[in-house]
């Protein structure tokens, strides 16, 4: 026995509109056997109307039975599952009614309408039920909770009434239950848990787009590094092969510098070699031409102070020559730092739009998944057990051998009719 819920739905008549017609056509031929409970009609479309009028009416019948007609408006009254017996079982139709009326007695909703469609389309024998959530005396609704694991239970207990166990999986599951442990039935897992998978999913698939940004950004700074270093070395470089081209002229000039302090060291011995040093460079006087004379022959000019200042103007003058031909040269440097850092922003820029467009279109392919349904069943493919899929195997091939031998029937018949006509 597997039964299985469908999702809720707001419309007995698109629900009667599947479970009473043929897929994708109109006619009704997969429908064994209809039956209803709790109903005043026996005919499902006006069972299905009577479903509905129940519905619509809620509060009325909430205020007939005195209950308080406060609380959210039920916007999904239908609801659907089915009970399908194994391939090979070949259960009479007041046993399939018998076996629904237990089902919905197990999920507390035996008083509720319902409406028991029984189809012949696949090898395995199955039973639908459309049940009116909306109780027709109380206007209660049923809200069905851990419907999944109620029927869980009461399945298990079926078969062990039947005196076979067909779904073991399913028993060590209960079990574990019973024992407080989490298992979970993976051919009818919550809708909970799809919407978990599918949000994991999402956030997973976002995680991974912020991270590669991420990464992106960071190698781009590091791209940006790389050059910037590259920039600072080559400065380091030209830094060092300016000093050592102009060593030989800060050589040059202390070396002047240290001769013209042993002059001075020289003339300063008597009163004529000052007066002569001092005719000498008169251009580092700063006075009259009379009184520096006469402060050289005394000895109270001060010679080594104008001396020092003439050299420290000198090393200064030399420092600004040199300073302006390296920041001439550095220059260069810059605007070539700059063009590549242009260069390179460009490529960066046009790579995060190539990201930025995968990662758009990554989502887009998501929410077409979504849409589409094919997020459901990539789902089914992760949750799927070795015990659904040897099930599925099994009903293929009954159902080839139901097909099988449908075509060798009708062809009987058109042989027999071609015989009958001759």
């Amino acid at each position: 026995m597997v039964p299985k819920v469908a999702a809720r739905g707001a419309s007995f008549k698109g629900a009667g509109a599947y479970y009473l017609h043929d897929k994708q056509a109109g006619t009704s031929e997969r429908v064994a056997f209809t039956h209803t409970e709790n109903l005043p009609v026996t005919d499902p479309e006006q069972a299905l109307r009577c479903m509905a009028y129940t519905a619509m009416h809620q509060n009325e019948i909430k205020a007939a039975s005195g209950a308080p007609s406060t609380g959210r408006k039920l916007t999904l009254p239908v609801y659907t599952y089915s009970l399908s017996w194994a391939p090979g079982e070949q259960p009479t139709q007041e046993q399939m009614i018998e076996t629904g009326k237990a089902s919905l007695q197990a999920l507390g909703i035996a008083d509720h309408e319902v409406l028991m469609v029984a189809h012949n389309d696949m090898p395995h024998p199955h039973l639908h039920l459309i049940v009116n959530r909306v109780h027709p005396e109380t206007g209660k609704a049923a809200s069905l909770s851990n419907d999944h694991l109620v029927l869980s239970r009461w399945a298990e207990a079926y078969e062990k009434s039947q005196g076979q166990i067909r779904c073991p999986q399913r028993v060590e599951n209960n079990e574990a239950r019973r024992r407080g442990a989490f298992a979970r039935d993976r051919r009818s897992l919550a809708a909970s848990e799809f919407r978990r998978w599918r949000r994991q999913r999402l956030q997973g698939a976002f995680a991974v787009r912020q991270a590669t940004a991420e990464n992106l950004s960071a190698y781009h700074q590091g791209q940006r590094q790389a050059l910037h270093d590259e920039k600072e070395q080559r400065i380091r470089a030209l830094r060092s092969e300016l000093k050592e081209r102009h060593r030989p002229r800060w050589a040059e000039l202390y070396r002047q510098q240290k001769e013209e302090r042993r002059a001075l060291k020289t003339f300063q011995a008597s009163p004529v070699s000052r007066l002569a040093y001092w005719l000498r460079n008169r251009d580092l006087d700063r006075g009259s031409a009379l009184l520096g004379g006469l402060k050289a022959l005394t000895g109270i000019h001060s010679h080594k102070k104008a001396l020092a200042r003439r050299h420290d103007q000198q090393r200064q003058a030399l420092a600004r020559e040199l300073r302006a031909q390296t920041l001439q040269e550095m220059r260069g440097i810059n605007r070539r730092y700059v063009r590549e850092l242009g260069k390179l922003k460009d490529i960066q820029a046009q790579e995060r739009h190539g990201l930025a467009a995968e990662h758009s279109r990554q989502s887009q392919d998501l929410a077409r998944d979504i849409r589409q349904g094919h997020d459901r069943e990539q789902f089914r493919k992760e949750t799927r057990s070795p015990i659904s899929d040897e099930f599925a195997r099994r009903v293929r091939e009954r159902a080839k051998a139901v097909k099988k031998r449908r075509e060798e029937e009708k062809g009987k018949e058109r042989d027999g009719g071609r015989e009958r006509d001759r």
